[in-house]
């Protein structure tokens, strides 16, 4: 598809007015193509705003153990707890590292990011310290991907508070089929080139922006304590009831452990999930264990 043919077809305006519930706007969203000076203001403050970063990565593959980070993308807001809303985009920032090996073409492709680009370059580490010096919430698209990939990267800052804006939100419920970025916000009317680091953080900031009770199930989400449950010594004979019970098998994967059923709950729901294991197999509930999740260790690359 060439850039010729994305034009807006003004030479079709009077078509489009004669028969406009045939047609849908999309209009580009402004913080990707003008230059704007930070801080910029979405809502008026309220004097309780809280610090927040929207950061996302582009990476030589999808695995953070045999793959590395090319691209960090943040953008530093602020939001209002009392209001549950995102107020001011504080600042923006991209920076680009070399991998230390060439960069496969299919990424290239997928992001426009070429050897060129990342070659001689190296982030900042005390720059990315400094961002994140206030503790703030961290907020990706896709967290479980970009935390482990982070955190490879600058492992000092393994103590931060994360959230994902896929996951942490019921975008079903909301209406939408996928939870994926450019498609909420076509849903809206908004498009953006995404595959870039940085405009992909830019457009978690203007999504939050257009829909504000996203921002309160969000913070919800991550204000709130979960349990995984390791179902060990489950006998195969109780596979199926575990299954539909929602756990999901791991073949001794992660933490050097043993094989084992696995599901995460609720806090309030544990009694009644050893209530479960107890009635399934002898012991169900003594022999399983259960590590207790929070924003600061969830999205984590081994749990």
């Amino acid at each position: 598809m060439t850039e010729e043919s994305l034009k807006f077809p003004l030479e079709r305006l009077a078509e489009i007015s004669e028969q406009e519930n045939n047609f849908r706007l999309l209009e580009r969203i402004p913080f990707t193509s003008i230059n704007l000076r930070w801080p910029f203001n979405l809502s008026k403050p309220l004097g309780d705003e809280l610090p927040m970063v929207l950061l996302d990565t582009e990476t030589t593959g999808i695995s953070a153990d045999n793959e590395s980070i090319i691209e960090i993308g943040m953008i530093k807001v602020t939001y209002s707890p009392s209001a549950q809303r995102i107020v001011s985009i504080m600042d923006v920032i991209s920076l680009y590292e070399y991998p230390g090996k060439p960069i496969p073409e299919f990424i290239t492709k997928l992001t426009g990011i070429t050897d060129k680009m990342v070659c001689g370059n190296r982030i900042d580490d005390t720059l990315v310290n400094s961002w994140l010096s206030d503790d703030p919430l961290v907020i990706a698209h896709n967290a479980k991907f970009d935390r482990p990939f982070f955190e490879k990267r600058f492992m000092a800052l393994n103590h931060l508070r994360w959230g994902c804006s896929s996951s942490g939100i019921d975008w079903i419920s909301l209406g939408f089929e996928s939870r994926k970025l450019e498609y909420l916000l076509l849903r809206l009317g908004w498009f953006y080139e995404g595959h870039r680091a940085v405009a992909d953080a830019l457009a978690i900031a203007w999504l939050l922006y257009l829909l504000p009770d996203t921002v309160s199930s969000l913070l919800s989400g991550i204000n709130h304590r979960t349990i995984i449950v390791r179902a060990f010594g489950a006998p195969f004979k109780v596979k199926d009831y575990l299954r539909e019970q929602g756990y999901r098998w791991n073949n001794g994967i992660g933490m050097n452990c043993n094989k084992h059923w696995y599901r995460e709950i609720g806090e309030d729901g544990l009694l009644e999930e050893k209530n479960f294991l107890n009635d399934l197999y002898h012991n169900g509930s003594k022999q399983a264990h259960y590590d207790y999740v929070d924003a600061r260790n969830r999205f984590k690359a081994l749990f």
